[in-house]
């Protein structure tokens, strides 16, 4: 059969759609990934593990800063664009953009005031403080832009931007480590070497660059001649509770880093982040199939279609369940191959682990996906924030009292994204009363995952990597994986006649 055939063929089943759009974000952040994977072994030569650490919190409050600086308006962007009957969204944007440089310019300021205390808080080198506001403008003006591609279905284009942001991150960042290679400065009384903070500028002016770019692309979509507060309004009663809920999520996937960078020290710290950059391209994959289902899951929910949405669930899972068996049988081997430095290859072990963290994260995003709809935020920041507040408490027990290594921490996440799976479902299933996930199929899906890295564990050497013997063995693994999955869809590589129905991808197996 030709590759036009099984194309046209494809395109017929509804699913087609969410898939492509998805698999052009996931294709961009596959680029990233790459980039980010291809380039530890540089940055790693370069770069201490005690700088590597130092970067790896300074990025991941950026995070932080983007939603505190903001109050979070802008998260309100795509909601308003696939509200009903709504012709005025040009006039929102415009509005939207004025009112989060005014919250941007008064809290960013309050900031630069109290710089002192707050990197010392931070355990960050003052003039950090300075690169973190200036990075984090830029980044909001990109993250505005992406959200108006997610809603308009420019998934190339924002598969684009995403990827030459990166790559000229990168190469700024290269033109900096070179400049700066061998420097030094007093911190804590110590000499230390400043060769990281080529990074940090490098980044900067790359995100510059890159912001600049897309606030010329939003002036289209935005208008300046109906500036109205009901639209302030509107976006701070949809994003506030979001604050908490973003901080939460950030305590999930950053405190660690945080906890261990104060707690253990930048070297410590620098190898959880290098172990933990590995896992977290599962994360892309989750949040490329939700960017991608997103208009259609909102047309299905305002038809009440509720069995499209169960049927796109299911097909989503069985794509994260497959990424997520590969990169937990071969995350060791990826590291081994990329690491410069032996120092980081302790961590490695804890890469699965941590992907196992992020499938629960990405069926607690299925879930969620009810609550934005709805525009009950506030039970998003519930779920989210006892889910964080749990996270540090193990982090503290298991690291601050119990003095267990920095790889408990990876185990604490695995625990606070399944307690956070858990709470919502309960809270969109038995509260809200939204349609349920298909809980069976997924339990199975994951059930079969779970065997799979069981006879990995039992029968191999999941912490031996590049060995060509145990990579066929997991190979096969995988592949077992893939069949159990996919058996019931293999017919559309043998089928001669047109496909009737969506019965290949879309249609769930029965429990």
């Amino acid at each position: 059969m030709g590759v036009s055939n099984l194309l046209k063929k494809l395109q017929q089943f509804s699913f087609f759609d969410t898939f492509k759009h998805a698999s052009t974000y996931f294709t961009g952040t596959i680029f990233v990934h790459l980039l980010g994977i291809i380039t530890l072994p540089i940055f790693t030569a370069y770069l201490t593990a005690e700088e590597y650490g130092i970067i790896n919190v300074f990025t991941t409050y950026i995070g932080v800063t983007s939603v505190l600086l903001t109050l979070a308006i802008h998260g309100a962007i795509p909601r308003y664009y696939f509200e009903d009957g709504k012709t005025d969204f040009k006039e929102f944007l415009g509005t939207i953009f004025v009112a989060f440089n005014v919250i941007f310019l008064s809290l960013s300021g309050a900031i630069f005031l109290f710089k002192e205390q707050i990197a010392s808080y931070m355990n960050i080198p003052l003039e950090l403080i300075f690169w973190l506001i200036l990075t984090t403008y830029g980044t909001i003006l990109i993250v505005f832009y992406y959200n108006v591609l997610i809603a308009t279905k420019q998934s190339k284009e924002y598969a684009t931007i995403q990827v030459i942001w990166q790559y000229s991150k990168f190469g700024l960042t290269m033109i900096g480590l070179i400049y700066l290679s061998g420097a030094v400065y007093w911190y804590n009384g110590e000499e230390t070497s400043y060769t990281f903070m080529g990074k940090i500028v490098g980044e900067c002016l790359a995100t510059f660059l890159l912001a600049t770019y897309a606030f010329r692309n939003l002036s289209k979509y935005m208008s300046f001649d109906h500036l109205s507060l009901d639209y302030v309004k509107y976006a701070l009663i949809y994003s506030i509770p979001l604050i908490p809920f973003t901080l939460s999520n950030h305590i999930l996937t950053s405190f660690d880093q945080w906890f261990i960078n104060s707690s253990v020290g930048h070297s410590a710290a620098g190898q959880y982040a290098f172990a933990y950059k590995i896992g977290m391209i599962y994360q892309g994959l989750v949040m490329a199939l939700l960017n991608g289902a997103s208009p259609i899951y909102y047309d299905y929910m305002n038809k009440k279609d509720y069995k499209k949405v169960g049927e796109q669930v299911d097909s989503m899972t069985k794509l994260l369940i497959l990424g997520a068996s590969f990169l937990i049988l071969f995350a060791v081997d990826a590291g081994t191959l990329l690491s410069s430095s032996p120092v980081f290859l302790e961590a490695l072990p804890i890469a699965p682990v941590i992907v196992g963290a992020y499938v629960f994260y990405g069926v607690s995003s299925f879930a969620n996906r009810g609550i934005y709809f709805r525009k009950k935020n506030s039970y998003l920041a519930g779920i989210v924030l006892v889910s964080g507040i749990i996270n540090i408490l193990l982090n503290y027990y298991f690291i601050g009292v119990k003095e267990y290594s920095y790889k408990a921490a990876a185990y604490t996440t695995l625990a606070s994204y399944f307690l956070m799976m858990l709470f919502s479902i309960f809270v969109t299933k038995y509260i809200l009363k939204l349609p349920p996930l298909p809980l069976g199929r997924i339990l199975k899906y994951v059930v079969l995952l779970g065997i799979i890295v069981a006879i990995n564990y039992i029968f191999g050497e999941p912490n031996i990597g590049l060995h060509i013997g145990w990579i066929f063995f997991k190979g096969g693994l995988f592949i077992i994986l893939s069949l159990l999955l996919f058996y019931n869809k293999l017919g559309v590589f043998f089928q001669k006649s047109k496909v009737q129905n969506d019965e290949i991808l879309d249609q769930p197996e029965n429990d």
